[in-house]
């Protein structure tokens, strides 16, 4: 009974070293992955930051780290674990046409902000499952359109209408998943 109790006391006092482990000070959520899911290879991979860290474009192949997130002030943000005092930020990378910013771009980050007048920052948002809760989160953008995996190298665009932008493409879902 003493053992039990020693082990029960530990792993008390243990769990608030494990929840703050995964948790960015002052942030408005715990730190996540985006995994996608899709009905074809694009299946159950997560979103990885580019080769060599930085910004760039994320995909869902190659050799880069996994993409850890988080909302902070309602925005979201890249985990950089080196602390740089302007955080690495999420963004979709339209561009000026003729008809004004495009309704479609790459799935972009980063560090500080974009000379790109079309980028747009501020409309992700995690919508829960309507099924079951449980599952996670999805990730969403002006709640209109939705996530692609495009091309050989798994790139990840938005598209409000899928004949947009690049044509070699897939329909994904970014879903949350708990940093450990």
């Amino acid at each position: 009974m003493k053992n039990i109790l020693t082990v029960a006391t530990a792993l008390l006092a243990a769990f608030p070293a494990l929840v703050m482990g995964a948790t960015v000070p002052n942030a408005d959520t715990p730190l996540f992955y985006l995994v996608s899911t899709s009905q074809s290879t694009s299946n159950m991979l997560p979103v990885r930051l580019p080769s060599g860290g930085g910004g760039g474009y994320p995909s869902l192949s190659g050799d880069g780290t996994y993409a850890q997130f988080y909302f902070y002030q309602g925005a979201l943000t890249v985990y950089d674990p080196n602390g740089n005092a302007s955080p690495f930020r999420p963004l979709i990378d339209a561009h000026q046409d003729a008809d004004g910013c495009q309704k479609y771009g790459a799935f972009g980050i980063v560090q500080g902000s974009s000379t790109n007048k079309c980028a747009s920052y501020t409309t992700f948002q995690i919508a829960s499952n309507s099924e079951n809760s449980q599952l996670g989160a999805e990730l969403v953008f002006n709640y209109l359109g939705g996530f692609y995996s495009c091309g050989s190298g798994a790139e990840i665009w938005y598209k409000i209408d899928a004949s947009n932008g690049p044509s070699d493409c897939v329909r994904i879902h970014l879903y949350t998943v708990p940093v450990a």
